[in-house]
């Protein structure tokens, strides 16, 4: 039994229009602060939690759009979740307890398709605040797909599906306690004590009697008895006394607790004494225990230890944890991921991660994570994580899945430029703080590319809804640079036009100069570099951003007098490479400058000479004589940025 399928409408941050979010062993939701990863776990807990209060439908669940201006009579919301049993397709005999309890539910979505059940859990709110719930089954849809036949969930057959929250902000001495209660109380009440129950019920009559019979007691039950009669004169109840409990097993397991031992101090240690972390990581370990214990049950490992009717083993278990990483380091963080990880490949067990950790991202496929984004109606959009088909070109796959795990912090930006690789990480975050932008407080992350693969980025991005701009190296005159790098990004746009259409066909692009050509690119002032940088493509010019940087700023990178000399040969060559194109691309200027930047950028290292040029410019003199191309590109990433949501 394997939860499929999600749908959400009018709950919380989810809006009227239906939104589906596709499932599998194990979910990692990503996204900005606000974007709605919380209401999906909530959402779970509302239909299977363990915990009764968490399955109450409230007031806050209802979403109330962005601009409404009329209260309605009543608002209604729902929340649908499509199980599969993916075990009917395998006839190996072991046990399949999911089966019986939703067999009557159950339809075929396709001939050949496994069966699936589907819940919906509904609710309306009316003008007095009153919540009305209902929990059914769907067993017929419509050609808009509502139900059209229901029928209403069992108690107990709403019970067999579990869902264990941790969420975010807790109490976690009062999470422990329940699930304490909850999950290790029922295990204990269903164990078998026939052998030891008369032993017990023999020591706590001692118990008792050794306790009413201190003398203090005996003063107490005295005072008692007498201030008793003085108030009460029937003939029933005439006799108060202290009493200790009855001499019952189950009244000794309403006082269980867990213990630690050994403790710094003292021989064993109650678990309130433990770290919030270490409490998070104790209510994941009694579930996992009490599932694995619970699936022996259901195998019949276990049939003398524990009564099947009493202890009511869950057929599915789902654990949603919402931000470990704020009580976790990210070492345990990585115990828990795998733990999670290993517990959901059971066939009946599934996990949900909510979270803002970067470094998560580094343990996990990105092809399980769900990414969650307010658009601009502030309601939540939810895409999954594009990546090439790893059988038509293996190496894109490769290159963007250690990409994107290299670079979490874009999953959480709101804009995100594309580079190419150390100096664009160095210098784009000054240029913008310059501008007025700190990257942090805009939420921008630069990420380097290295000028591969663009297009699987940009369909990536785009898919997200991540708004993003690309800053390319023109490389004029080095071999295939200059107006083969327009080439290659207009071919790159060509490529990722199954996404978004611009109207660029392969005719087009033919026409444009070969890359050897004698003609100035830099003199085509109408015609694609002005066009792609509509598109968000700029380009470092007239080679790269680190000589474009450079001869803005020759001062803040000690380019003295002296270093402004004609190249020669043996020089071009080794800035432009042997296969270089023609020279005449460059005017005298920008070509005395080839022995400074063959120094400072080919021998020596690139991040250094930046870090240093940075720290001896101020914003003033930054952003005045920034190279036009980057004064264009932090103009087009300020304009999105203003229409973006917060």
């Amino acid at each position: 039994m394997k939860l499929v399928r999600l749908r959400l409408k009018s709950f919380r941050s989810f809006g009227p229009a239906a939104t589906v979010i596709d499932l599998a062993d194990v979910v990692f939701l990503l996204g900005p602060n606000g974007s709605g990863k919380t209401a999906v776990l909530q959402a779970l807990a509302r239909m299977f939690s363990l915990d009764p209060s968490q399955r109450k439908i409230r007031k806050s669940d209802f979403h109330v759009p962005n601009d409404e201006k009329d209260h309605p009579l009543e608002r209604q919301l729902w929340v649908e979740a499509d199980f599969e049993f993916p075990e009917l397709l395998i006839d190996d005999g072991t046990p399949k307890p999911a089966v019986p309890g939703a067999f009557a539910h159950m339809q075929l979505e396709a001939p050949s398709g496994p069966a699936q059940v589907r819940f919906r859990l509904s609710a309306t709110l009316d003008q007095d605040g009153e919540v009305e719930e209902n929990f059914t089954n769907v067993l017929k849809t419509g050609d808009n797909g509502e139900p059209t036949v229901e029928t209403r969930v069992a108690k107990q057959d709403r019970s067999s599906i579990q869902v264990h929250y941790l969420p975010a902000r807790r109490d976690p001495a009062d999470h422990i306690s329940y699930s304490a209660s909850a999950l290790l109380g029922r295990v204990l009440r269903a164990a078998n004590w026939t052998t030891e129950k008369e032993t017990v019920d023999d020591l706590t009559e001692k118990i008792s009697s050794a306790l009413a019979g201190n003398s203090a007691m005996v003063s107490v039950t005295q005072a008692l008895t007498k201030s008793w009669e003085i108030l009460h004169t029937g003939r029933h109840f005439t006799s108060p006394s202290v009493f200790f409990g009855r001499n019952e097993i189950e009244a000794l397991l309403r006082h269980m607790s867990v213990v630690f031992t050994p403790g710094h101090d003292e021989a064993s240690v109650d678990f309130s004494r433990l770290s919030d972390g270490q409490q998070s990581i104790l209510y994941l370990s009694i579930v996992l225990g009490v599932h694995q214990l619970n699936q022996r049950v259901l195998r019949g490992e276990l049939k003398t230890e524990f009564d099947i009717d009493k202890l009511r083993p869950a057929v599915f278990t789902l654990i949603a944890v919402e931000e470990p990483e704020n009580s976790l380091s990210p070492h345990y963080l990585g115990r828990v991921v795998a733990s999670l990880t290993a517990f959901s490949k059971g066939q009946d067990t599934q996990a949900l991660l909510a979270t803002h950790s970067a470094s998560i991202m580094h343990r996990i496929d990105p092809q399980d994570v769900r990414y969650l984004r307010l658009a601009n109606d502030r309601t939540t959009r939810v895409r999954t994580i594009k990546l090439p088909d790893k059988e038509k070109d293996a190496d894109a796959f490769k290159f963007v899945r250690e990409a994107v795990q290299a670079f979490p912090e874009l999953y959480f930006s709101r804009y995100v430029i594309l580079g190419e690789g150390d100096s664009e990480e160095v210098v784009l975050p000054r240029l913008i703080s310059a501008a007025g932008t700190r990257i942090d407080d805009a939420s921008i992350s630069v990420v380097p590319l290295g000028g591969r693969h663009v297009n699987h980025f940009w369909r990536l991005l785009y898919g997200l809804e991540i708004p993003f701009v690309t800053l390319l190296d023109l490389d004029l005159a080095r071999h295939d640079g200059g107006w083969g790098r327009v080439r290659y990004a207009c071919q790159q746009l060509r490529a990722y036009a199954d996404v978004k259409d611009i109207g660029l066909t392969s005719e087009l692009i033919e026409t444009i100069t070969h890359w050897n050509a004698e003609s100035r690119l830099l003199d085509d002032t109408n015609g694609w570099l002005p066009w792609l940088e509509e598109q968000g493509v700029f380009f470092s010019y007239p080679l790269d951003l680190d000589f474009a940087m450079m001869t803005a700023f020759p001062q803040a990178y000690a380019v003295g007098a002296e270093e402004l000399l004609e190249p020669t040969q043996t020089k071009i060559e080794s800035v432009l490479g042997e296969s270089h194109g023609a020279v005449s691309q460059y005017d005298a200027a920008q070509l005395s400058y080839f022995a400074a930047y063959h120094k400072r950028f080919k021998v020596g290292s690139k991040p250094v000479w930046h870090v240093r040029a940075m720290a001896e410019l101020d914003d003033e003199a930054l952003v005045a004589s920034l190279p036009s191309s980057l004064k264009r590109l932090t103009d087009h990433a300020f304009a999105a940025l203003k229409a973006i949501p917060e």
